[in-house]
């Protein structure tokens, strides 16, 4: 600004007058219409991708193009459009959950009719290569639209898909998981084609009547007494794969990265029924225990009966062969005791035997003695024995003297003078002891002869 300016456009004290200040202002909005402006341009010209976000980038001439690197890129007027790299469809029924596509609980009806509400997750991967997030983009514009068009529909299809392949009683008695595998199955590969077979099942009234009736029955009767079960079938191939509804999501190069169902939520009267159900098995399997704890008791009796008989047989067999054995002994100690009775009367014979003997010949000795004596005292009487036993005697003594006697001369010879000869008169001392032992015997040798003739 010139001096002659500024001069034009102050007062002489110095401050802006009017048109000063009017000017000032333009050129204060200009500026910030131009800082606006450029920033404004740069924005339009350049913008920045997240990582977890594809973008499709239309460009002002219509021209698309995808960004997948984190980061800036050159926009140039260009409309970006975002889509999640990794979509999450939750139908849990939390509504403050983190996804991109938040449901309500999916509504889902099994084998048998009865209705439930299924909870679980589904994520999604989008493809990266630029066709197919193109052509995505040109089928559905935008990612609510991919999200709420194809990826809910096919979800909510393929839980209802799940559950017609069971009953409640089947899923609430172990098939969850296999709900659960079928689910993830469906969503990936396409949807089972099923196909429905009624199957006839006889009642017991039926089996009865053919057990104890005869069969006389017509056939409208048997059919009421029949109960319909429809099953559901899977159909296969002929080469043994099952056959499949073509899946959505192939078509696009969407990839499933995990679903689960965690639960299924049943209607109030499924859940009464099953309730039921429930307590009747408890109730049955309370009377099957307390059946089993019957038997195991009427069991445990019986073998403790035939522990008790067994005992007893044993017991019996002990005391029978005890007896036995008491009774051998016994009759061997009777037999022992027969025979020491036996032999003590035999050595008691013996005894009285051997006494009578020694009596007998102690009777036979006295006899003996007594007709010894007899015979003795007859034969005291008889002098001639009288006279033998004496003479005997004396024979005895004197030989007996002699025999002494004659180792010495107790007397000397004495020849008496006379005339006679010798040896005729002389006597010798043991001779005329001899004839004194004669008279002292009182044997008179003149009367011998006298008494033997007299006896």
């Amino acid at each position: 600004m010139s001096d002659s300016d500024q001069n034009a456009i102050t007062n002489p004290d110095g401050s802006f007058g009017k048109r000063g200040t009017s000017r000032l202002a333009m050129r204060a909005g200009i500026t910030l219409s131009l800082i606006f402006a450029t920033i404004f341009l740069l924005f339009q010209m350049v913008d920045s991708n997240r990582a977890d976000t594809t973008i499709v980038l239309q460009s002002i001439t219509g021209n698309l193009s995808v960004i997948t690197e984190p980061g800036p890129y050159f926009r140039f007027f260009g409309t970006p459009h975002e889509y999640k790299k990794v979509v999450a469809v939750n139908f849990t029924g939390n509504n403050n959950a983190d996804a991109a596509s938040i449901l309500p609980r999916i509504k889902v009806r099994f084998l048998d009719t009865s209705m439930g509400e299924a909870r679980g997750v589904a994520r999604f991967r989008l493809p990266t290569n630029e066709e197919a997030m193109i052509n995505i983009h040109r089928e559905f514009g935008s990612m609510q639209s991919l999200i709420s068009n194809l990826m809910e529909r096919v979800v909510v299809e393929t839980a209802k898909a799940s559950a017609r392949t069971m009953s409640v009683e089947e899923h609430y008695s172990g098939g969850a998981g296999q709900m659960t595998l079928d689910f993830d199955d469906q969503l990936r590969n396409g949807i089972f084609v099923i196909e429905q077979v009624v199957d006839s099942i006889h009642t017991s009234e039926e089996e009865t009547s053919g057990e104890g009736k005869a069969a006389t029955a017509t056939s409208e009767e048997t059919t009421l007494r029949r109960r319909a079960r429809v099953l559901v079938v899977k159909k296969k191939s002929k080469d043994g794969t099952f056959i499949r509804t073509k899946n959505p999501l192939s078509d696009y190069q969407i990839v499933v990265v995990s679903a689960s169902i965690e639960d299924v939520d049943y209607e109030p009267r499924v859940d009464e029924r099953l309730a039921a159900q429930k307590k009747a098995a408890a109730d049955e399997a309370l009377a099957r225990q307390n059946l089993k704890k019957a038997q195991q008791e009427a069991k445990t009796a019986h073998a403790l009966g035939e522990k008790a008989i067994a005992e007893a047989r044993a017991i019996a067999e002990r005391e029978k062969l005890e007896a036995e054995i008491k009774a051998q002994k016994e009759s061997a100690v009777a037999k022992i005791n027969a025979q020491r009775e036996v032999e003590v009367a035999r050595q008691n014979k013996l005894k009285q035997l051997e006494i009578l003997e020694r009596q007998r010949k102690e009777a036979e000795g006295l006899e003996v003695l007594a007709k010894a004596r007899r015979t003795a005292a007859e034969n005291a009487l008889d002098p001639q024995r009288v006279f033998d036993a004496k003479l005997a005697a004396w024979q005895e003594v004197e030989v007996a003297k002699y025999k002494y006697m004659s180792q010495a001369q107790l007397v000397p010879q004495v020849q008496m003078a006379g005339g006679a000869a010798e040896g005729d008169n002389a006597l010798t001392l043991l001779q005329l002891m001899g004839i004194k032992a004669a008279s002292d015997l009182g044997m008179h040798f003149d009367q011998i002869g006298h008494v033997s003739a007299k006896k």
